[in-house]
């Protein structure tokens, strides 16, 4: 557990023995400028003499409060030195890479240079460090990359990220153990770095990943700043061409694939030069020799937005950030409201309104289907209830469920918690599943969509007839099925074209066969209305009668029912 200090703790006794003034980094300020470091701080921080001295005080050390409102400067701590033997305190320190460590302060004024006071630092938290190769880590070429790209544009150099990995490296790790994996590791950093030099930063990132940020401070032209970046990846590309030779005469031979982020491209973050490197780096890896790729402007906007969706949507569905919206089912005879879908929305903080087709499918893809419905499935039953409770009429509110979803062993006795905890009444739910040829457990399919109906909720399939379909599965679900929902594909064309009206002519026929409902999505005209009545539809949704709305607008619908 770590140390709790008081921002300024005055101690009587000198802070510093001798011995500590040795093993301690620390850095001597005169006159509020910084003139100097021992060793031990160039060793810990990355700063030498001269490096140190290009830098302000504050620009790189920040003093912690305990009280947000009662903040000082270092000119406060060097009054208060002046009053004591010395003084310590907690604080921030940046590192070469711009990264900032969590460390201890011990200050003390020099008794024999008026003006001048030595800071030395234990660290409390390195986070920026990998402990098996002794390198910097991610965390290190994250903070130093973001640093630069912030920059002034007369004084940003020019960047590359390379990124490889070695590949197959689990067979080593398997077949000879860790240790010689890490060997290996630690051994392949030190080629990399002896590489390198001192001028570029070499990272390891997590198992055999390793990244390298390369920075132009001698004003080569675009072409010869790529050339050079080619050079390095070509010398990586050498080092995989020999074998490397462990203890105890372990010879490990092994092909790295290399991505190089788009030399010249403009990046706004670290953020999309690693997501464009790391791209790169898979196409490379599909190559059976070492092989380094450089990133395109193909590798755009969708594949940052999905990373960036991916790592936020857990937190949007825990802090409920994704809402409901409702939009209104009518029949087209009576003109009258009979049921509602309720629909996902959400705002993101820095990517703004996103489609929920994108969203669900990523629940989908990275397996957080499940518990995205049954949390959707929570909202609805919430807000029926609520309606309910203000004395509201409503129609059925159909709840899209993936079939992934409902085939889980667990769905019925999820749902049913939360039937019972929200004491939502069954019979205004409906659920809609999109059709598909995927399902792995039909039989469990089967039983859940038959306990489902035993509760009381209703049963849609939804997305009829975009591409997926299979009748002989609606043939054998048909008995726990009440309705068929039109894909809107369908229906865009079918005042034009007699595919269209045919197929949905017949789907409609289909489900007076099955005995199911037809509700037609997506009418967004009179003539698709007009042309859906006349070939038997009974129901229908689209913009044509009203867009998702947020359930405070949506109530005033319900006196239509």
């Amino acid at each position: 557990m770590k140390t709790v200090f008081h921002p300024i703790l005055h101690v009587s006794d000198p802070i510093m023995m001798h011995v500590e003034q040795i093993l301690l980094p620390f850095f001597t300020v005169k006159n509020g400028l910084l003139i100097g470091c021992n060793n031990i701080f160039s060793d810990v921080f990355g700063y030498d003499n001269e490096t140190l001295k290009q830098h302000r005080l504050q620009d790189i050390l920040t003093i912690e409060s305990d009280n947000p409102q009662s903040q000082f400067d270092i000119n406060q701590l060097f009054s208060r030195v002046r009053q004591s033997d010395g003084v310590k305190t907690q604080g921030m320190i940046k590192n070469q890479h711009h990264y900032s460590l969590h460390v201890e302060i011990f200050c003390q004024s020099d008794s024999n240079a008026k003006g001048t006071f030595n800071f030395f630092f234990r660290v409390l938290e390195d986070k920026s460090q990998d402990l098996v190769t002794g390198l910097p880590n991610g965390w290190a070429i994250s903070s130093r990359a973001n640093h630069l790209l912030n920059l002034p544009e007369q004084m940003l150099p020019q960047l590359a990220v390379i990124i490889f990995k070695v590949d197959n490296f689990s067979t080593l790790n398997f077949r000879q153990g860790y240790h010689v994996g890490d060997e290996y590791l630690t051994l392949l950093g030190l080629k990399v770095q002896q590489l390198m030099g001192k001028e570029n930063l070499v990272v390891r990132f997590s198992n055999a990943k390793y990244g390298i940020l390369v920075e132009d401070y001698n004003q080569l032209t675009p072409e010869q700043f790529k050339d050079y970046v080619t050079s390095i990846c070509q010398a990586l590309c050498d080092i995989s061409s020999s074998p490397i030779e462990l203890d105890n005469d372990v010879l490990v031979h092994k092909n790295f694939s290399i991505g190089v982020s788009e030399v010249n491209a403009f990046y706004k973050s670290y953020f999309a030069m690693e997501i464009a490197t790391e791209t790169a780096m898979h196409q490379a890896s599909k190559f059976s020799t070492s092989k380094f790729i450089f990133a395109t402007s193909k590798i755009t906007d969708r594949l940052l937005t999905k990373k960036l969706i991916i790592d936020d949507l857990p937190q949007a569905i825990a802090q409920q950030h994704i809402v409901m919206h409702y939009q209104p089912q009518y029949c087209l005879v009576s003109k009258k409201i009979m049921g509602l879908e309720a629909l996902s929305r959400w705002q993101h903080e820095y990517l703004g309104y996103i489609s929920p087709a994108f969203f669900v499918g990523i629940a989908e893809e990275i397996g957080l289907h499940f518990e995205f419905d049954l949390f959707v499935f929570k909202q609805v039953c919430h807000q029926i209830q609520s309606w309910k409770q203000l004395g509201y009429a409503i129609p059925r509110v159909s709840i899209n469920i993936s079939f992934k979803t409902l085939e889980r062993d667990a769905f019925v006795t999820r749902i049913e918690h939360i039937i019972n905890e929200t004491k939502c009444p069954t019979d205004c739910i409906e659920i809609e599943v999109t059709e598909t040829t995927s399902i792995k457990n039909i039989d469990g399919l089967f039983e859940n969509m038959n306990q489902v109906q035993q509760l009381g909720i209703h049963i849609a399939i939804d997305d009829f007839g975009s591409g997926y379909s299979s009748l002989s599965l609606i043939r054998t679900l048909h008995q726990s099925l009440d309705k068929l929902k039109l894909d809107k594909s369908l229906i865009d064309n079918i005042c034009y074209t007699t595919i269209d009206r045919d197929v949905v002519k017949q789907i409609i026929e289909l489900g007076g066969v099955l005995g199911l409902d037809v509700l037609a999505e997506g009418i967004e005209h009179p003539e698709q209305q007009a042309l859906l009545s006349t070939l038997g539809c009974k129901f229908g949704q689209g913009y044509l009668f009203e867009k998702p709305l947020p359930p405070e607008d949506i109530v005033e619908y319900f006196t239509n029912i």
